[in-house]
């Protein structure tokens, strides 16, 4: 371990020294009842240890580690600036060497009936966010329009933005993907009879566009969609469907909504950035505990909304049954295999190309000159 990582710091204990640690794991869950089955007393994986850091989320002040430190967990707290302020201060601790870990974001999400059912496992090759745009009423709007939301800066609702953020897209490591995919299928997928009988509701859909809403539990590629708005619908969600597309020239697959990744991988990129950690070894898994729309469009809203048809449970399970066939996978072939890291074939990073190589997803000239706020300026 390089010098520059040795610390003097006080464990639990009473007041020792102690030298930085190197996980080999990571695990990012957003909430306590994603994190409960990875803490509960019958896992595999022992997290037994806890590492109090300052200028964490509030209520999850503690890492939580195995007591050998090559597993640990965090529960980030909920929303983007949440979770992004969680990640950057782990890092910036100074309390651990995170230049070989593998980072899995282990998260519930409202599933695409399209795409996946309750307890389905998607596995992300792009995060993208979708809640950085203008907004219109959307009474108030064009016919031709989907919805109120029209990307920055943008001659049409369905162009790339010409005013960037450079959190709209994150691009992971597919080939990790896949080998993540390849060990979760070896886990027992567990349902839930409620669960079952939302996923009824999904039948004879018009031209049975939510057959897979119909299925049993799988593990799927599907990306995710972030966003601070938990918007529900046909409507809404179609449109933000599109957006995804939009930002990814067609590539991505909208399969899940969630809140914080885009947050998470913007720290992430950014400690990779200082060379902190390698961005080519970030695993993304939502599991759907909710389903984004309703089988109809005339079911009315319903206040207060119940998130959990029966998917909740089945979903946080089945986050922590696949996670565990990865762990133990990178753990037991970790000199063989996975220490030395997964090549990625594609690209990998974000829309600026900031970790080198050039986003294929992103037209030529964005970010360059355009920003958030000079595409509100008028034209020369």
């Amino acid at each position: 371990m390089a010098l520059h990582y040795l610390i003097h710091q006080f464990t639990n204990g009473g007041g020792s020294a102690t030298s930085v640690e190197a996980p080999k794991v990571f695990i990012f869950a957003m909430c306590q009842e994603e994190a409960d089955h990875w803490l509960s007393n019958d896992a595999t994986v022992k997290l037994s240890r806890k590492i109090p850091l300052p200028g964490l989320s509030r209520g999850f002040g503690d890492v939580h580690s195995t007591a050998d430190g090559s597993v640990c967990l965090l529960i980030v707290g909920t929303a983007l600036i949440n979770a992004a302020l969680s990640v950057n201060n782990l890092i910036s601790s100074g309390r651990f060497d995170f230049t070989k870990t593998y980072f899995i974001l282990s998260g519930i999400a409202g599933g695409n009936p399209r795409i996946t059912t309750l307890g389905g496992v998607a596995f992300a090759r792009f995060a993208v966010q979708v809640d950085t745009q203008m907004e219109w009423d959307a009474r108030e709007i064009p016919s031709s329009w989907q919805s109120g939301y029209v990307p920055m800066g943008a001659k049409t609702p369905n162009s790339f933005p010409l005013g960037v953020h450079g959190s709209e897209v994150y691009e992971l490591n597919d080939n990790l993907r896949q080998m993540s995919m390849e060990l979760a299928r070896q886990a027992i997928l567990e349902d839930s009879k409620e669960a079952a009988a939302t996923r009824v509701k999904y039948a004879d859909s018009p031209n049975d566009m939510y057959q897979a809403a119909t299925l049993a539990p799988s593990i799927l590629e599907g990306d995710v969609l972030s966003s601070n708005t938990f918007w529900h619908g046909f409507y809404l969600s179609e449109s933000m469907d599109n957006v995804a597309k939009v930002y990814t020239a067609g590539k991505g697959n909208y399969a899940m909504t969630a809140q914080e990744d885009t947050a998470i991988l913007c720290a992430l990129l950014r400690a990779a950035l200082q060379e902190k950690v390698d961005f080519s070894r970030i695993i993304l898994m939502r599991a759907a505990s909710n389903f984004d729309r309703e089988p109809t469009t005339d079911v009315p809203p319903q206040l207060p909304w119940i998130m959990d048809s029966g998917g909740l449970e089945p979903a946080v399970r089945n986050l922590y049954n696949t996670g565990v066939k990865i762990i133990d996978a990178i753990l037991a072939r970790w000199t063989s295999k996975f220490e030395q890291g997964i090549r990625p074939d594609n690209y990998i990073g974000d829309i600026f190309g900031s970790l080198g190589g050039k986003p294929d997803f992103v037209p030529d000239g964005i970010g360059k000159s355009g920003t958030a706020c000079s595409a509100n300026k008028p034209p020369a």
